[in-house]
Formats: C-alpha cells, structure tokens, sequence
C-alpha cells in the first residue's frame, strides 16, 4: 500500500532520548539526521534544555554523528546549532531528499548508516522514504502547539496516520518508563 510506504515510519518514539547507544547498536547506525522544532526543542523555543545537551555530549562521545536537518531558516537553525556544536542544513525543503543528502555528504555517511529523526509524517518521515535506505523514526512532538504551516501538515497527518492505524500499518509508541535505564 502506498501510504504504508512513504508515510509509515520505521519506529515511533516517545522522546529523542529513547535513541540511545544501545538503540543506535542494535540497528547497526552511525548516525542520527534530526529534525529541530517540534523534536529537539519546542518550536518556539530559542534556547536548547539540560536534557538536550545532556543527549548530544552522551551519543558524540560514543562516537555517533547528529546533524539538525531542518525546514526552518538559516538564522534560526544556525543560532540553535552553533551553541550546542552541531552541524545543520537550514533551509532543508522536506520531503524532498537533497537536505538529507547534504547532510550524509557532510558527513561522509550512506543512507544505510543513518536514523533519520523527526515529528512530522509529511516531512520527515516521507523525506526520509524518498532518501531510501534510512531507517525513519518519527517522535511525538515536543509541544503541544505548532507553527500555522504545520497545522496544516498535521490536519493531513492525522488522517493518514488514522488510516494506517486502522489497517495495523503504523507501529506503536515505544514509551520512554517502559524502557530500562541504560549506562551509556
């Protein structure tokens, strides 16, 4: 089925931190291509949290490469971006793939070896199933509010993902106090 193909993610997560090193093991990846609003930080947030910068330093020193791959404009990814270290392509134009292959060639990574992260089915997810060869994750959004163009998204989302729920093609969340806590 169509939408099972491009709109169905590999996974579907609580929080980013439920990506762990163990998790990034598991699936045999090197690295992780996140979206910014909505699936590290708050949309309209400026500023990064402890728990953030907490994930990045824990998964970089376990040698894993993260780089923000985000919609939103070259200012607000690269002030978010250069306070935590990250590398970034701003300006992304999810769903099509050619973020997500700047970002691998930054990086000198194969789509195979990456996660790609985010909140949105009709960006991120479709993105990541046109790359081919990811593995896409979706995560529930951070806030419960969204940007005007993203409530337009997740109008259309919504009835997607009712659709693939109906027809037992859309995995379930995997919560955060379901897991262990893991030493890594």
């Amino acid at each position: 089925m169509v939408l099972k193909r491009f709109f169905s993610p590999d996974d579907f997560i609580e929080e980013y931190d439920f990506i762990d090193v163990e998790y990034m093991n598991m699936h045999n990846k090197k690295v992780i291509i996140s979206d910014l609003d909505n699936t590290l930080i708050s949309w309209d947030s400026k500023k990064d949290t402890k728990q953030l910068t907490k994930w990045l330093n824990r998964m970089k020193k376990a040698g894993f490469d993260i780089i923000v791959v985000s919609n939103n404009s070259e200012e607000r990814v690269r002030e978010f971006c250069e306070k935590l270290n990250l590398q970034y392509v701003a300006e992304a134009k999810k769903p099509f793939s050619n973020g997500f292959k700047k970002a691998l060639e930054k990086l000198g990574k194969k789509p195979e070896e990456a996660i790609i992260l985010g909140d949105q089915v009709l960006t991120d997810i479709l993105g990541a199933k046109n790359l081919g060869g990811a593995m896409s994750v979706l995560v529930k959004p951070i806030s419960k509010t969204d940007a005007f163009r993203t409530r337009i998204n997740r109008f259309f989302e919504g009835k997607i993902i009712t659709i693939l729920k109906s027809k037992k093609q859309f995995p379930k969340m995997k919560l955060r106090k379901n897991r262990r806590k893991h030493c890594s």
